[in-house]
């Protein structure tokens, strides 16, 4: 999603970005106006001259070429997409030939990729430097909340992706380390979605206290622990695992609430390894206010392979289809959308529209919608100087 220019025979490409670069209306009575020069706008200078077709004029749409004569900058606002990731010792099972990490690593770095400028990009992982002494460091920030690469795969999707290249050790800190992200996120401009990715229950709560049935060793079938083999609380004060083991859930729906009652949604992913804590994820979807219609109410991932569609799926709510045009074409009928060099048919149910009387804001919709959302499209070109393509 480069942002760069390219001559055609009357229009400039521009790709995708914070600030997207359009071609909008000539302010003339003819359908084309004389060559514009003097343009220094993104990727452009001073001189270019965007308008060419010399005595035949410019090109049909089914030519190939994007008909209109000036350059106008378009708005679309990215939303901040922030990765809370689980980097617990259970991250580090393995998968085939990879750890649950690594494929969850994978699927982040491809979406980051695949939505480019779409999207601002953030991290934390939990817990952070976890040592021997300490397995319930809390988690923090790896990489600040930055503008994704314009064309999908450059420094920032490299930052991101060592950003987030730890290795899996210690317990779940998630109340803690939602509590102590929640000030930043909080503060960050325009809108945010928080997807967290877990294989387990939240723990690492010292002041807990717990029943063997909210225990995680006793949940997780005591397995190599002696203090449950009689029916015992792996839990207990004294016993191997200790209050730091019990599930962490009120304190954990407490943190969600607070993100909820600052309308910034948190989407609860589970993957392989979290099958037993569907209550306790489902609840704390319920908390963040993202639930689903149905249960499980969170975003339950059955097997890896699915993971990058439902980081994808979540991600695509938080983008917009809607642009805003600076400088809007004088009057309707003359204006085309074109996505990666293709025409876009004007269409209120699968294509676009204007969505007010000023002619400055228009709306993607349908499969041209879903196409953008879904990171498939890397140029959106807004023209205004030839007749719109209707519906077929």
């Amino acid at each position: 999603m480069a942002l760069a220019v390219r001559r055609t025979a009357a229009a400039a490409l521009l790709g995708l970005g914070t600030a997207v670069a359009a071609v909008a209306a000539c302010q003339s009575n003819e359908p084309f106006g004389p060559p514009v020069s003097g343009f220094a706008g993104s990727g452009g200078g001073a001189g270019d001259n965007f308008v060419g077709g010399g005595a035949g004029g410019p090109p049909a749409l089914d030519a190939g070429g994007l008909c209109g004569n000036q350059i106008h900058e378009v708005i679309s606002n990215a939303p901040n997409v922030y990765f809370v990731l689980d980097a617990s010792g259970s991250m580090g099972a393995p998968v085939n030939a990879y750890t649950r990490y690594e494929l969850l690593r994978k699927a982040a770095v491809g979406l980051v990729k695949d939505l480019g400028p779409l999207i601002n990009v953030g991290a934390a992982v939990f817990p952070l430097d976890a040592s021997d002494d300490e397995l319930c460091a809390v988690g923090g920030e790896v990489m600040p909340v930055l503008p994704g690469d314009p064309d999908g795969n450059g420094p920032i999707t490299n930052k991101f992706r060592h950003a987030i290249d730890v290795p899996p050790f210690g317990g779940t800190p998630t109340s803690p380390t939602l509590a102590e992200l929640f000030p930043a996120i909080a503060t960050l401009p325009g809108q945010t979605v928080v997807i967290l990715v877990t294989d387990g229950g939240p723990n690492c709560n010292i002041g807990a206290a717990c029943d063997g049935d909210m225990c995680l060793p006793n949940l997780e079938g005591c397995s190599g622990a002696s203090c449950c083999s009689a029916g015992g609380n792996c839990c207990e004060p004294g016993e191997a695992a200790g209050p730091e083991s019990c599930l962490d859930a009120v304190a954990t729906n407490a943190a969600l609430a607070d993100y909820a009652a600052a309308q910034i949604p948190v989407h609860v992913v589970g993957i392989p390894g979290s099958e037993i804590y569907e209550d306790v994820l489902s609840q704390m979807a319920l908390a963040a206010g993202t639930a689903s219609a149905e249960p499980p109410f969170y975003t339950a991932v059955n097997d890896m392979g699915e993971l990058s569609e439902a980081l994808s799926t979540i991600a695509a709510v938080a983008i917009s289809c809607i642009f805003e045009l600076n400088d809007p074409p004088l009057e309707a009928g003359s204006t085309n959308v074109y996505l990666d060099g293709a025409v876009v048919p004007a269409d209120p149910q699968n294509g676009w529209r204007f969505m007010n009387p000023e002619l400055s804001r228009i709306e993607l919709l349908g499969d041209a919608c879903s196409s953008l959302k879904a990171g498939k499209v890397k140029t959106v070109q807004i023209v205004t100087g030839c007749p719109t393509e209707p519906a077929k």
